[in-house]
């Protein structure tokens, strides 16, 4: 547990302070394209009075569907600075996909740009383009200010939802807040001096790429994914990327990391220990961290600083304001070193579900470990140990879960001793072959050519019991990923015989 109790300055606040210390200070750049910190806060002061002449104020959603241009900062800094709360929508994205967000979020506005104004066509409400209106905006006069409390929204992304109907995760400033308190704790201005921004609006990591360094006078590089990367670093030398395992490890089969990177933070699926290694590695590279947290919880709940020779990587303890709990079914804790599910608690627990009250009190439970009138924790349906040390290991999806011939099995557990190994990259345990009694445990690993499978299984068999050792390894050159850069456990092809 690290919890500690104190109101931090809000997001756009954070920004508003660093712009008056230093205004001439680049903020964010995109290729040519730039603005110091004085372009970035008048620019978004002046969005700020339009959407309020428009309606926009607390609790009042505001689609953000923007390139990956300096605009796309102003424009969601201009949504928290009138008081609203900023629903990203990926240009990417179906029309379909797009509409519904602004359906079911009950956004009646859309900052935008022309280039995709076309998509936006079912949007309700009004439609802002920065592109077409900015000399209109840029000359009204300010509108009075209703700024946000702590407790109205910052924004609403949108998760995959089981049943297939994505879910809108409700995040208050003052959970944003206290996570920038926290990062702005741990990572130092040389580090954040220019730090990547290739993540979409729509996914939290992106919460830590603007608002972090924008907080502490670094500059904001965009990009347009991590791939991006070495073009980005010929213009300005990046100290810190912040993106997934799998994504990395792409990056590095096409070239080596640019000599300017000080920090990876990586996140979002297990971090392979010989990735950790390669980017020590590279001799610039200064610190790796593996970061866990769903978006329930403010982009990161745990995180540790991966140590050199480390074998296989944690996911630590919990940030400043956070309490983690492992527990049985029964909801009792777990002792150390048992498998249990993890459940997070304190300052950066998101609101809900946007108008889902049923799911939201189906995954945000009354926490019965704390002191405080009303608390909340989260079921996060990960499983997790707690070590002697205090820190938490990572075992995978609860609903992951298999059973084999009437024994629990979690594909993740093994997964992590496989990516041991050093000729493996990714890899995927997957129960195949029919019911519980006659399944057996399947192995897909990324590497170059076919790992003799003896020694694949020796080296598990070392590790873990008999029954957690899989019966066939199928080697692919590449694993499926989704667009999340996660591997895609449906696309994997039935094993050979």
């Amino acid at each position: 547990m690290n919890m500690t109790e104190h109101q931090a300055p809000l997001l756009h606040e954070r920004v508003a302070r660093q712009a008056a210390a230093t205004p001439d200070a680049e903020a964010v750049a995109a290729g040519r394209e730039r603005l110091t910190y004085r372009e970035l806060e008048e620019s978004a002061e002046a969005l700020a009075a339009h959407l309020r002449r428009l309606g926009a104020g607390p609790e009042t959603p505001v689609g953000v569907c923007l390139g990956r241009t300096p605009w796309l900062v102003v424009a969601v800094l201009g949504v928290l600075k009138a008081g609203a709360a900023y629903v990203p929508l990926d240009p990417a994205f179906p029309a379909d996909r797009m509409e519904f967000m602004l359906r079911d979020s009950g956004a009646r506005l859309v900052v935008t740009e022309d280039a995709y104004r076309g998509r936006l066509a079912g949007a309700p409400g009004t439609v802002v383009s920065l592109d077409r209106d900015w000399s209109r905006i840029a000359a009204e006069d300010p509108a009075p200010a209703a700024g946000p409390e702590a407790g109205n929204l910052a924004y609403v992304l949108y998760t995959s939802g089981s049943t297939g109907r994505p879910k809108g995760v409700a995040v208050e400033h003052r959970s944003a807040a206290a996570f920038l308190d926290w990062a702005l704790t741990e990572f130092t201005p040389r580090e954040l001096r220019y730090t990547l921004a290739s993540t979409s609006l729509c996914f939290d990591l992106s919460v830590f790429e603007l608002f972090t360094p924008l907080a502490c006078g670094g500059t904001v590089v965009l990009a347009e994914t991590v791939f991006h990367l070495p073009v980005a670093a010929a213009r300005r030398p990046v100290t810190l990327v912040n993106t997934v395992p799998s994504l990395l490890l792409d990056l590095l089969a096409s070239g080596p990391l640019p000599a300017s990177v000080l920090t990876v933070n990586l996140a979002g699926e297990a971090l392979p220990a010989t990735l950790a290694q390669k980017l020590y590695g590279t001799g610039t590279v200064e610190r790796v961290h593996n970061l866990y947290g769903p978006t329930e919880d403010t982009t990161y709940s745990t995180w540790s600083r991966v140590p050199r020779g480390c074998a296989r990587p944690l996911i630590g303890r919990p940030v400043t304001g956070t309490a983690a709990y492992v527990l049985d079914a029964a909801g009792r804790p777990v002792p150390d070193g048992e498998a249990g599910e993890l459940f997070l608690a304190g300052a950066g627990l998101a609101r809900g579900y946007l108008h889902r009250p049923g799911l939201t009190a189906e995954r945000f439970l009354p926490d019965p470990f704390s002191g405080e009138p009303g608390a909340r924790m989260y079921r996060t349906g990960d499983l997790a140990r707690r070590l002697p040390s205090g820190e938490l290991d990572y075992l995978g999806r609860a609903d992951q879960q298999v059973k084999v011939r009437g024994l629990r099995i979690e594909p993740g557990e093994i997964e992590g001793v496989l990516l041991e190994r050093p000729e493996i990259r990714r890899a995927a345990v997957v129960a195949r072959g029919g019911g519980a009694d006659t399944a057996g445990l399947v192995a897909y690993v990324e590497c170059d050519g076919a790992p003799d499978p003896a020694i694949l299984r020796k080296h598990l068999g070392g590790r873990l019991p008999s029954y957690m050792v899989p019966s066939v390894f199928v080697p692919m050159a590449s694993l499926p990923l989704t667009v999340t850069g996660k591997i895609d456990v449906n696309a994997l092809p039935v094993p050979p015989g």
